[in-house]
């Protein structure tokens, strides 16, 4: 399913790149017709086509974090994005979502979060003179969660007797033997900033598909005295900055 998306992904990248030249052609006259326009006729053919203030409100939900799930990830998430289209050049955009992660690491330390988060940001079209349909943006976004998790050692069986023997990864230094370690409900939190590159192809009428890429850096957080999560909702690989991909289909509301 992932590599279905990814050529998915570049088709609309291709049909988004492919198509600038003809909305160019579209919305720009000729020279020589542009030149016996009137001046405001040939200021507007030059800023492209003129928009209202408000041109709608969008609704889309997250693929990606549901593909990678079905695939066997370790991390099940899904968001809804609702942004406003102001003059076709800005998107005021609210993402609100929910991420669930149960992994075991390295040493054999298991750990699970979830939590609901929240972004709340601004997508700039750099396509707005176009009336192809299509968008390319750049945006930030400020995101934060506040959640729990949990942080256990995972017991190896005795290969020749049976039974526990604990995990030899975490030993008292002192009196030896394997430590307990099974910390549940520890309390974190965190904010960070993303920077944000996308595009949305529309596919058909007021329903279009489209990624964005986010770079996140963590601005502040607070963690659990026996151990750092593996992983922050929203955010991603618990960190000072990671990278991340969304994927949606979205539908503007007919008002």
């Amino acid at each position: 399913m992932v590599q279905k998306i990814l050529n998915y992904s570049i088709s609309l990248l291709l049909c988004l790149l492919c198509s600038l030249p003809v909305g160019a052609q579209n919305s720009n006259p000729p020279a020589a017709a542009a030149q016996k326009l009137p001046k405001k006729e040939q200021k507007d053919a030059k800023e492209g086509p003129q928009y209202p203030l408000y041109n709608g409100v969008s609704v889309g939900v997250d693929l990606w974090g549901l593909g990678s799930k079905a695939l066997g990830g370790n991390t099940l998430s899904t968001e809804v994005v609702v942004d406003v289209d102001l003059k076709h050049r800005f998107f005021p955009t609210v993402e609100l979502g929910y991420a669930s992660n149960n992994e075991e690491g390295d040493l054999g330390i298991r750990s699970k979060t979830q939590a609901p988060y929240v972004r709340i940001g601004i997508d700039y079209n750099a396509l707005y003179k176009k009336q192809h349909g299509h968008l390319f943006t750049v945006g930030v976004r400020y995101g934060m969660t506040n959640f729990k998790y949990d942080i256990e050692a995972l017991g190896l069986e005795d290969p020749i007797y049976g039974g526990g023997v604990g995990n030899p990864n975490l030993t008292d230094d002192i009196w030896g033997g394997s430590l307990p370690y099974n910390h549940t409900g520890m309390k974190g939190s965190m904010q960070w900033l993303e920077i944000c590159l996308g595009i949305r192809a529309n596919i058909w009428k007021n329903v279009s598909m489209g990624w964005s890429v986010r770079m996140k850096y963590k601005l502040s957080a607070t963690t659990g005295q026996y151990g750092d999560p593996s992983y922050v909702p929203g955010f991603g690989k618990y960190g000072s900055n990671t990278m991340g991909v969304i994927y949606t289909i979205t539908y503007k509301l007919p008002f």
